[in-house]
């Protein structure tokens, strides 16, 4: 556990209502409709032979989640209802880290920040939305391709959805300050973007390693749920699904904030409490 972690965890053991509080309810619904490890599910397929896949749009579909239109609608309602829950934490750990203020029992602040950040919070989503259906086409079609040409694709087929996975996981640390790029700073989508990725220059990997080894934590159950399933394994799948996004999407949301600070060297109030 690096710094960045252990600041994240401090903030949270001490505002768990206002960072984990505010995101359950969101991340319940997600990981009722979508399943994080579906990429390793297409891998152990493939593995097994057992032929499931037989199309680009299948696999696409698969990585994806969007199994049929209804599924796919209720995707994208819980998308826009987890914004405004991402808006709403995203300004109270704002407001937190920078003035040290609590504004306990006042109802009107959740306006203001979901005001205030709605917008900048939208538009970063859309990029990294746009970022993963990026690559759930390369990764398709690489697939589909590699069955098709080779008799035993597994090796390939895992070098490749481990190179997807690094590559958007490389794309979201650099990208971690874009948010309060746009809401400290006022900068636009791209502007803010590119500074993210200035200013993390010389910290990257310290970034991606506070995110990927909390993401191996939290994954760990579900890998050995999709490889070696048994009875009920899909009920406790669904469970640490909801686990997964939950923490990860609280932790990253003060992750974000925790790193502004640091990498703008702002002294944070709420450290003075």
């Amino acid at each position: 556990m690096n710094s960045y972690s252990k600041m994240t965890f401090g903030y949270i053991r001490h505002n768990f209502l206002r960072s984990m509080g505010i995101m359950f309810i969101p991340m319940l619904l997600l990981g009722l409709l979508l399943h994080p490890m579906s990429i390793l599910e297409i891998i152990v397929s493939i593995g097994r032979k057992q032929e499931t896949y037989g199309s680009f749009i299948e696999i696409f579909k698969k990585i994806n989640g969007y199994t049929g239109a209804g599924r796919f609608v209720g995707i994208i309602l819980i998308m826009i209802i987890s914004i405004g829950f991402l808006s709403v934490m995203s300004g109270f750990t704002r407001q937190k880290m920078r003035y040290g203020l609590d504004n306990r029992g006042r109802w009107t602040i959740i306006g203001s920040h979901l005001n205030d950040n709605f917008i900048p919070v939208l538009k970063y989503l859309l990029l990294l939305f746009f970022s993963l259906e990026v690559v759930a086409v390369l990764l398709s079609t690489f697939l589909y391709t590699t069955i098709k040409l080779f008799k035993n694709a597994l090796p390939m087929c895992l070098i490749l959805a481990m190179l997807s996975l690094l590559f958007e996981l490389l794309f979201l640390s650099m990208s971690l300050l874009t948010i309060p790029n746009m809401t400290m700073k006022g900068f636009g989508l791209f502007k803010a973007f590119g500074h993210s990725v200035y200013s993390l220059s010389a910290k990257i990997f310290k970034v991606f390693f506070s995110i990927v080894w909390v993401m191996i934590l939290m994954a760990l159950p579900m890998i050995f749920f999709v490889i070696f399933p048994f009875k009920g394994s899909s009920v406790l799948l669904s469970v640490f699904a909801i686990l997964f996004y939950w923490v990860l999407a609280s932790y990253i949301g003060v992750l974000v904030y925790a790193v502004y600070f640091d990498v703008e060297e702002l002294e944070r109030e709420d450290l003075k409490l």
